[in-house]
């Protein structure tokens, strides 16, 4: 199998690697600056750049992950410049690209599998409502990849809460912490390790009718 990550430089794109790795699967990942050590193939991306994005061809693609996510973290009336059109680019417009580049170049080994990781944002809402409009229209591309270009590619969508030991949560105080426990029902976070080994354990025979999911994987945070 070919693993392809898109934000393979993300804290979650870097466990994942790490899984695929332990599993012998040939990776490619992009990364836009920071390169990390691994034994996967490296590709610089700027997923705001349309040229860039149309070079990137990887061929004999089986399981395709978007990770990528662009956070501002601000309110509606505080944008400056060029955030909200950013954040829609990298989110969403990027995504899309992609999928219409690599289905036209015949990059993908069929029957293929598409996973996106987008955020409990995706449904429940945020106070960015840029980032939450980004990642909830992936439940929409999502559900039309599934009923329109099933069986050779299905597509799901993982929205979850926040993510033990990744970027966002390392970068968080203990007060925070507590305060997204106290709201999740098991009271636990996803750990990262756990989402990685999931995210691979969709190419396994028993998920071969998963399609158009959404999973929300928020400890029942949002029901």
């Amino acid at each position: 199998m070919s693993i392809c990550i898109i934000g393979g430089s993300s804290s979650l794109g870097q466990e994942l690697i790490k899984q695929a790795e332990l599993h012998g699967e040939s990776i490619v990942a992009t990364y836009f600056q920071t390169l990390f050590s691994t034994t996967a193939e490296l590709v610089q991306l700027d997923l705001t750049n349309t040229d860039q994005i149309a070079s990137f061809k990887p061929k004999n693609i089986s399981h395709l992950v978007f990770l990528q996510g662009s956070l501002f973290g601000q309110a509606l009336g505080n944008y400056k410049g060029k955030m909200i059109e950013e954040t829609i680019s990298i989110n969403l417009t990027a995504s899309v690209q992609i999928v219409n580049n690599l289905i036209a170049h015949k990059c993908f080994h069929r029957p293929a599998l598409i996973t996106f990781v987008a955020s409990i944002a995706a449904v429940k809402g945020s106070y960015d409502v840029a980032y939450a409009a980004s990642k909830s229209a992936l439940i929409g591309c999502v559900k039309s990849i599934a009923k329109y270009n099933a069986p050779d590619i299905r597509a799901n969508v993982i929205c979850p809460g926040l993510i033990k030991d990744s970027g966002m949560y390392n970068a968080m105080s203990a007060d925070d912490h507590s305060r997204h426990l106290d709201q999740t029902p098991t009271n636990k976070l996803t750990d990262i390790k756990h989402l990685a080994e999931l995210i691979l354990l969709f190419d396994q025979p028993y998920f071969n009718n998963l399609n158009g999911a959404v999973i929300n994987l928020d400890g029942g945070r949002y029901i």
